[in-house]
């Protein structure tokens, strides 16, 4: 199958996961509040940010197969490919242990140090257990994720994630009507899990992406080193990400509380989907570009990898922009006013996602060349910065002061980092890459802002279901056109037009960006 067919289907697929996300947001979360009181749901938020730390004891190993698969998928009849996944599993075996092992000592220690109410502790610690027990038994079934990304298939695995969401939420559903509680949540994280696992097995079998009979090779300490050689830096990278994404609930919790913490994870779940919208582009391109590192095709991969940045670029403007004007008056309207949110924090988290969507392509780009080097550094030292300056600012402008923290870690570290790293990669000047590349979005941007900002002011009074009416209709009509005219450069607008006239507008989208 061609990289356009791979990268059309993902994209599709990808789109139609982005749907199904947003209709079990739409009604997972007030679900979940109906039966819980905010602050037991701050306390799940709490848990399920803990697993996703715990998932840090995969040391990078996950990654580091996942592209050295890439290295070896065309000859698998050597044992290489073989031997790599029988390696990877054995990796992943003793890992999940590991989980299941350090979740059952950290729900002893965890409810003193994170403050959690006395009234919490004990469901508080079975909840972290059981969920690190869960987690560590389907570890092992990273593989097959592994090699779906390897062969291009995130249509399977977008798949995957649709059928859990809706076995999920069926799950939650019942037990929540059962009188299961918090353990509802529980149950339907263990759905989620077993459910994905056996869907990717199908998958993989079907395809056949499994090495034939005779040629899986043997797992040795060999391929233990290429995996681990790339997998610390993965790792050293995941602790910077985790860091810097997945910290936000602990520190509030600690410093404001549990009603904060789920007020924050509610609030601001519109900005994770919209991250997830934007970076779609470049996870379905990803495969391809490392595919084009391997072959030697640095003329094409700089090109797509120009016109890729393009188009996230501006998506991100217009989608930051969308979501900080409209997010206080949808949240209002979601939660039927349960959950207060200033424009303020709307105003930065436009920010964070416009930064984050941005910079997220120019350090992708080292994990596809196997080039990670000092990048994992930078992360690093940014995770640290950011969890120590959102400590402190919390205490004096709360939720405010987290989200700031991240900006100046972002523009001071990753930021700044990425951009010369990219550009050196890619033989460019950095004015080029940066100014040059990014021009249509910085124009786009220098249009857009202003107008988000009177209508924001017009529309501030309305009532909320009024205001997102309007502030969503407006962003829309004028948005989107200015987004093809003036964020778009010509020749990506020319091979958009060419591609959709031969191949329908979806997979003409995909041609233009992976050709």
């Amino acid at each position: 199958m061609s990289r356009v067919h791979n990268a059309a289907r993902s994209l599709a697929s990808g789109y139609a996961a982005m749907v199904a996300n947003v209709f079990y947001t739409l009604a997972s979360v007030p679900l979940a509040l109906h039966y819980l009181s905010k602050e037991e749901f701050g306390l799940w938020a709490l848990v399920a940010q803990i697993g996703v730390y715990l998932t840090l004891l995969d040391l990078g190993m996950s990654g580091s197969v996942a592209r050295i698969l890439i290295d070896h998928k065309d000859t698998r009849s050597d044992g290489v490919y073989g031997a790599v996944l029988k390696t990877g599993c054995l990796v992943l075996l003793i890992q999940g242990a590991c989980i299941i092992l350090g979740g059952g000592l950290l729900s002893l220690l965890l409810p003193g140090l994170l403050k959690v109410p006395a009234e919490l502790g004990k469901t508080f610690q079975i909840l972290v257990a059981a969920q690190c027990l869960i987690m560590g038994i389907t570890f092992v079934g990273r593989i097959l994720m592994n090699i779906l990304q390897a062969h291009q298939r995130y249509d399977s695995l977008n798949y995957s994630q649709i059928g859990q969401l809706a076995v999920g939420f069926a799950t939650q559903w019942l037990t929540f009507h059962w009188g299961w509680g918090l353990y509802s949540l529980l149950a339907a994280a263990a759905s989620n899990y077993f459910f994905g696992t056996l869907y990717n097995l199908f998958w993989v079998v079907r395809l056949r992406l499994f090495p034939e009979r005779g040629h899986w090779g043997k797992a040795t300490m060999g391929i233990f080193h290429e995996l681990w050689s790339f997998g610390k830096d993965l790792f050293v990278l995941s602790v910077g990400l985790q860091l810097l994404n997945a910290s936000q609930v602990v520190i509030i919790s600690r410093t404001l509380g549990l009603d904060a913490a789920a007020t924050w994870t509610i609030a601001t779940r519109t900005f994770q989907l919209a991250f997830q919208f934007v970076q779609r582009v470049f996870d379905f391109s990803s495969g391809a570009f490392a595919e084009m590192i391997v072959r030697q095709e640095r003329a094409t991969l700089r090109r797509r990898f120009r016109d890729m940045l393009v188009l996230s670029a501006s998506l991100a403007v217009f989608v930051s922009i969308s979501i900080a004007v409209c997010n206080g008056s949808f949240v209002a309207l979601w939660t039927r006013g349960r959950i207060q949110w200033p424009l303020l924090n709307d105003a930065l988290m436009g920010i964070v996602l416009l930064l984050t969507l941005v910079t997220r392509c120019f350090v992708g780009l080292t994990g596809c060349a196997k080039q990670i080097g000092m990048m994992r550094w930078v992360y690093f030292v940014e995770g640290v910065c950011f969890v120590i300056g959102a400590f402190v600012l919390a205490h004096f402008i709360g939720i405010a002061g987290v989200i700031i923290s991240a900006i100046a870690a972002n523009l001071v570290w990753s930021g700044t980092y990425g951009v010369r790293w990219a550009a050196r990669y890619l033989e460019v000047s950095t004015a080029e890459i940066s100014l040059g590349w990014l021009r249509p979005a910085l124009q786009y941007l220098a249009l857009m802002l202003p107008v988000s900002i009177a209508l924001s002011w017009l529309s501030f009074n309305l009532q909320p279901l009024v205001r997102l009416l309007v502030d969503a209709g407006f962003l829309i009509v004028v948005g989107l056109p200015a987004l093809w005219f003036i964020g778009l450069n010509s020749d990506v607008r020319g091979d958009v037009r060419q591609a959709a006239q031969r191949m329908g507008v979806g997979a003409g989208v995909l041609k233009a960006f992976m050709a």
